[in-house]
């Protein structure tokens, strides 16, 4: 009997240590659960103050964006009200205001006086560029009682340049009276006199001219056809070689009347084409050579150079110009 009440006692100790176990689960069990709804509440806190920061945010932008709005539309209505009031005629007024103002500001300019202190850095004596001098002409070019004297528009005889030995040559002439350089007066006779072996006739129309005499000729060419006109075919006093006595002018007839260019045309003036500067003579102004010598074409114009120079420049070119020949211009 004693057995089975110990027995009993022991599963009733058991019992409760069973009991106790349960109610301390149950105790952990309930505080956990008070842990999750305190922190679900936490959550729920935090999410609600989320959303309400959210919506001030929200109103706040939409209060700030409302005067930008109403400012722009007052904007636009300002523009759109001065646009509308801009007439065709207030349009083309402040067009006109616009250009008299660029016009003022132009005349401004123009008139700006010549002295006014410019911005452009002065040069100096290393920085500026030195213009070369032309070199000077040989002295058989710019001599006046040389032979080859160069006598042009950009190059002139003094004045009061007379030849130091003029003579009568004795040749066909339309006058008694025409004079030419002793330095040309012997090939003069020589070319004249092969000329009517070969029964072509030469006659001498002009020889030396004075500065006096040819100032007359230009001006009374100038009085007639202008003096443009006159400048092609005349020169002025200074500037004409029949000056240095050592130019010609040939005609095929004693009224001296083929100054013209059919002159090349008729037998004289293909004899000297061909033959002239067999004697030392070369025309001075030759076709298509306007341009370098200033002159138009005048086949009946020849210049005296002496026999040497006159060969050279045809074994060049039958039509080479002094110009040319001196390569000055």
């Amino acid at each position: 009997m004693s057995e089975e009440n110990k027995e009993i006692n022991e599963i009733s100790a058991d019992e409760e240590t069973v009991s106790k176990e349960n109610a301390s689960e149950e105790a952990v069990i309930e505080e956990i659960v008070s842990e999750e709804n305190v922190s679900g509440e936490t959550v729920d806190e935090e999410a609600a103050s989320d959303e309400n920061v959210s919506e001030e945010a929200v109103s706040n932008e939409t209060s700030s964006a409302e005067p930008v709005i109403e400012e722009t539309v007052s904007t636009n209505k300002i523009i759109g009200k001065s646009l509308s009031d801009l007439s065709p005629v207030r349009v083309v007024r402040y067009l006109l205001i616009f250009l008299t103002l660029l016009l003022c500001v132009g005349i401004w300019f123009r008139m700006k006086p010549a002295n006014a202190p410019s911005n452009k850095p002065q040069e100096t004596e290393d920085s500026a560029e030195v213009t070369p001098e032309p070199t000077p002409l040989p002295n058989e070019l710019i001599d006046p009682a040389s032979v080859t004297v160069l006598v042009n528009k950009t190059h002139s005889l003094p004045a009061d340049y007379v030849p130091a030995n003029l003579v009568t040559p004795y040749v066909l002439s339309i006058s008694d009276v025409i004079q030419v350089s002793d330095l040309a007066a012997d090939q003069l006779k020589a070319m004249v006199n092969a000329a009517n072996e070969s029964e072509v006739t030469l006659y001498l129309t002009s020889g030396y001219i004075s500065y006096e005499t040819q100032d007359d000729y230009f001006n009374d060419r100038a009085g007639m056809v202008g003096e443009a006109e006159a400048n092609k075919v005349i020169a002025k006093a200074g500037y004409s070689e029949h000056q240095t006595g050592l130019a010609f002018d040939f005609s095929d007839n004693a009224s001296g009347t083929a100054t013209t260019t059919a002159f090349a045309e008729t037998a004289a003036g293909k004899w000297l084409i061909e033959h002239a500067w067999e004697y030392g003579f070369v025309m001075r102004y030759p076709e298509g050579k306007e341009a370098v010598t200033g002159y138009s074409y005048q086949p009946w114009h020849f210049r005296y150079l002496g026999i040497e120079v006159a060969k050279a420049m045809h074994e060049i070119a039958p039509d080479l110009t002094m110009e040319e020949y001196y390569n000055v211009n």
